[in-house]
């Protein structure tokens, strides 16, 4: 099943560069629609309109990985980039891993919290329309490609590029959920359950980045796998199953996550480019 991770394509791009555009593209999109979700400053923007434009945040990382990408190392650098979204082939096993075990884990969460709490219950969302559901999961799909690209296509090979996989992957856990902030400020979940949102939040992304860098090192770097393992989490969770707006399960599902880390965190792999 472990297969030797390739060579990462951003190396020579600059971590500090990455990270300071991607915040200061997201966060001048999020941060005045924050700031009037709160009544704050002289911005006044309706809800509906935020809710569309707060979107176009989450594509960032992409748009600051290509535009470093292509100033390193010109259109060859970008295409070498966005190569990784088609290293399919890493066997039955890996794909198992990327994209079952996280729903997996969202199932258990909800079965075990209604059968000893339940109160209120985790339920299914209702569907809809087929029309409705294929919006849904195109949109879940573009949000996911616009974090990934930049995420795992630039950012860990980058800090693998200097750390180990444990302390790349801990870093890249801890300044996503700071870029995040913004963006939950503005959900609902938010104004149910304040800070304590935060907090399980950030609690969640460590554990499922230590995931995402195991699959990730064990399939020669490809981002169609790291794509794949975030956009079935997000259509079970948003879509389907939504475990994280319910604060006790949510806390629960983080539990699960931890254990699924450290039973993985040995394994997560040689650096991209070393022989391990």
């Amino acid at each position: 099943m472990e297969i030797e991770p390739s060579k990462p394509s951003s190396r020579s791009v600059s971590m500090l560069h990455f990270f300071g555009l991607t915040f200061l593209l997201s966060w001048l999109i999020w941060v005045p629609l924050a700031l009037s979700h709160f009544g704050i400053g002289p911005f006044s923007i309706p809800e509906g309109v935020s809710g569309i434009v707060r979107l176009l945040g989450v594509l960032m990382p992409a748009v600051a990985a290509m535009i470093l990408s292509q100033k390193a190392g010109g259109s060859a650098a970008v295409k070498k980039l966005l190569s990784g979204l088609k290293i399919w082939r890493v066997g039955w096993g890996w794909w198992a891993a990327a994209t079952l075990v996280q729903p997996a884990l969202l199932l258990l969460t909800a079965l075990v919290y209604n059968l000893f709490w339940g109160n209120p219950r985790v339920t299914p969302s209702p569907i809809g329309t087929a029309t409705a559901l294929i919006v849904n999961v195109f949109f879940l799909l573009i949000a996911t490609l616009g974090e990934e690209i930049g995420w795992r296509g630039v950012a860990l090979p980058g800090l693998q590029a200097k750390n180990t996989a444990l302390v790349s992957s801990l870093s890249l856990g801890l300044l996503t959920a700071v870029w995040h902030i913004p963006f939950w400020l503005l959900l609902d979940t938010f104004d149910q359950f304040g800070i304590s949102y935060l907090i399980l939040n950030f609690l969640m992304i460590l554990p499922l980045t230590l995931y995402l860098t195991w699959i990730f090192n064990h399939t020669r770097s490809s981002l169609l796998m790291a794509v794949a393992l975030h956009v079935t989490f997000n259509i079970m969770n948003t879509a389907l199953l939504p475990v994280t707006v319910n604060i006790g399960a949510f806390g629960l599902f983080i539990i699960f996550q931890w254990i699924l880390a450290l039973l993985i965190i040995r394994r997560l792999g040689p650096v991209p480019g070393e022989k391990g």
